[in-house]
């Protein structure tokens, strides 16, 4: 039952992060750069990568495969909140996206 829930929940926040307005995915943005770029960029800074890098399908495959689960642990760096958000910024801004953007651009 919890294991439901959980999934349910991944659902509804996916679903309210494509309704809710820009600032949401601003967030996303900032949290990006803090937190992936923490290990991917230099200094703490935007990541060596963007979210134009990928297509929305090969970042949904990262997450959906945990891909960072098979190098680093990362579950003590980042929340699973934090995750759902920085997916949803990715997908949003996709090369493949309506709106694609490199990391720090607009």
């Amino acid at each position: 039952m919890l294991k439901l829930f959980g999934i349910f929940a991944v659902f509804l926040l996916l679903f309210l992060f494509n309704s809710i307005p820009s600032s949401y995915s601003d967030q996303g943005e900032e949290l990006f750069k803090r937190k992936c770029g923490a290990c991917h960029g230099t200094a703490g800074e935007a990541p060596a990568f963007s979210p134009v890098k990928y297509a929305s399908n090969q970042w949904k495959r990262f997450f959906d495969r945990d891909k960072h689960a098979r190098k680093k642990d990362i579950s003590n760096e980042i929340s699973n909140s934090d995750i759902l958000i920085i997916r949803g910024y990715l997908m949003a801004h996709a090369a493949d996206s309506d709106l694609p953007i490199a990391a720090g651009l607009r």
